[in-house]
């Protein structure tokens, strides 16, 4: 792809139709911020000082560090341009008087799309507005969601679609709660009142809730890598909501369940979740390493996997979906989410796969978990925190045209961004003139190569602008 190319993106009206990869060496980790902030001295002589304040002690210091930026440790010192906050001191963080450069990693209430209960009213709600605009494809990406209740309210709903599938499984999920707690699979309606009682201390679900939770019909035909269930981590980066700007990073995982795949076995967590922070509690620590490295298989990996059984092609269209899916759930909040100018926010989409290649939309994270499980785990999570600060450019060194910025393209900018893809040492294979999204996920990911490559055409035009001005 030429270096050209990676600086122009293509955008429509339309709504969203429906490689093999080499790891970079942990020691190149720091190259490409470093090679882009000697860009940004060469650019502009301009040797500037970014600074941060960060409530996490892990991996985003050590990012931030490694670029170059300088710490705030005094929370009473308000000079800092990025304050990596806990999800709840957003309020606190955006109620400040923040100048313009200022940024937080969350929107005010990004919990339109992050708890479960509200993305499931906002994608019902987007998909009856898509319906009555006869947009029919568009709102099919709202069906992403398995046939979801939430209770207390949709009780009796509930119950009556119960009685239309007798023997069915169902999946009860807490609205508010992370890292798989509170979940548990039932065919029995004695059983949910069982556990509600035990949960929340009430017998009736229809009075008195103390908690809203949803109850979702269970996919029971889930694909499975080496016989065991899994789903997909996917990480998409908002820079802005109004306009809607969306990127999707090129790495991310597969979490598999640690015991083979059981339909009949509904009491076991082990078979039905692929949490890490569960199978690392059911295992316990003396298995703590294998149960880390055991149950991770990286994007590309899976991407191999998949072409290898089913071609490149219904590979792609599969990826596409997965897009086209997290774009459904990004528009169905942006006319509710609370937009501002410092705010922009990582998030991890949770994806589960059935045997006919369909993707499901399980929840998005707002903070997921950004620590290193292992050394290639480290690595990546590294990777994707130096990218997105290389999108968010403190340093001022982009044109705000990029398609591509290292391990992230850009698939949304106030509408689809189109391309085709280049050649099979990106895509894995040749697929023609076929027109995509913008996304290569599970691609391989030649982000340091990239960024160079960003560099020399950034210098080379600034040098031009110079002699221009020179000459002139």
């Amino acid at each position: 792809m030429s270096k050209n190319t990676e600086l122009i993106h293509e955008t429509e009206e339309n709504s969203f139709p429906q490689e093999k990869g080499r790891r970079e060496p942990v020691s190149a980790r720091h190259s490409a911020t470093t090679a882009m902030i000697t860009t940004k001295k060469r650019l502009n002589g301009d040797d500037k000082v970014i600074k941060f304040r960060c409530d996490f002690p892990s991996t985003q210091v050590r990012v931030m560090l490694a670029r170059g930026w300088i710490q705030v440790t005094d929370p009473i010192d308000q000079n800092w341009h990025l304050w990596w906050c806990e999800i709840n001191d957003v309020r606190q963080a955006l109620d400040m008087k923040l100048a313009t450069h200022q940024k937080i990693p969350h929107f005010r209430n990004h919990y339109e799309l992050t708890r479960k209960n509200y993305l499931y009213r906002n994608m019902k709600r987007y998909k009856k507005l898509l319906m009555k605009s006869k947009k029919i494809d568009e709102a099919q990406m709202c069906d992403s969601m398995p046939l979801t209740f939430e209770l207390p309210n949709d009780y009796r709903l509930f119950t009556e679609e119960y009685h239309k599938q007798p023997g069915s499984t169902w999946i009860v999920k807490p609205a508010g709660r992370s890292q798989g707690r509170g979940i548990f699979l039932f065919r029995k309606l004695k059983d949910l009142s069982e556990w509600r009682s035990k949960e929340f201390g009430g017998s009736q679900i229809e009075l008195s809730p103390i908690e809203t939770f949803i109850v979702q019909k269970y996919v029971e035909n889930p694909y499975l890598l080496a016989g065991r269930k899994f789903d997909l981590r996917i990480y998409t980066l908002v820079t802005s909501f109004h306009p809607l700007k969306a990127w999707l990073a090129r790495e991310g995982f597969a979490r598999l369940s640690s015991e083979l795949f059981d339909l009949d076995n509904i009491d076991d967590s082990r078979v039905h979740l692929t949490n890490m922070a569960i199978q690392l509690k059911i295992h316990g620590d003396e298995k703590k390493n294998h149960s880390k490295k055991g149950y991770k298989w990286a994007l590309i990996k899976v991407r191999e996997y998949l072409t290898a059984r089913h071609g490149p092609k219904e590979v792609e269209i599969l990826f596409q979906r997965i897009a086209g899916v997290i774009m459904a759930s990004l528009l169905s909040v942006q006319s509710v989410i609370m937009q501002g100018r410092n705010s922009f926010e990582l998030y991890g989409y949770d994806i589960l796969l059935d045997e006919d290649l369909k993707p499901w939309l399980l929840e998005v994270n707002a903070s997921p978990a950004l620590t290193g499980t292992d050394s290639e785990d480290y690595r990546l999570k590294f990777d994707l925190l130096d990218d997105t600060l290389n999108i968010l450019d403190f340093e001022g060194r982009f044109c705000g045209r990029e398609t591509r910025i290292g391990g992230f393209d850009l698939l949304w900018n106030d509408g689809p961004v189109w391309t085709i893809c280049p050649n099979s040492s990106v895509c894995g294979e040749p697929l023609g003139d076929l027109k995509k999204l913008n996304i290569f996920l599970g691609a391989r990911n030649d982000r340091i190569e990239q960024l160079n490559q960003l560099r020399d055409y950034l210098e080379e035009k600034w040098n031009k602008k110079q002699d221009r001005g020179i000459r002139g």
